[in-house]
């Protein structure tokens, strides 16, 4: 019978292979995906990155869960923005 994870979904990469550690299930295969370049990039564009991450305005998250856990879908998504930042005076 054939595991559904859900309860993945939306959650960063790194607390997904925590969750499934938990299970038993290691060596979980972690598959990048993105959506298409925009045909006008915006600044912002240049934060979904893993330099972006580190400064937390991005977060890699899980979007599909395959192989009874055993690979994980993921996509970076913005989650800060800088303006709010530069607004702060940080």
């Amino acid at each position: 019978m054939q595991q559904t994870f859900e309860h993945l979904l939306g959650l960063p990469a790194t607390a997904a292979i925590a969750v499934l550690a938990s299970h038993g299930i290691v060596n979980v295969e972690v598959v990048p995906t993105a959506a298409p370049a925009r045909r006008s990039p915006s600044p912002e564009d240049a934060l979904r990155s893993d330099e972006g991450e580190r400064q937390g305005y991005a977060s890699t998250r899980v979007v599909a869960v395959e192989n009874d856990g055993r690979r994980l879908i993921v996509s970076r998504f913005l989650t800060g923005d800088p303006r709010d930042r530069e607004r702060s005076g940080l």
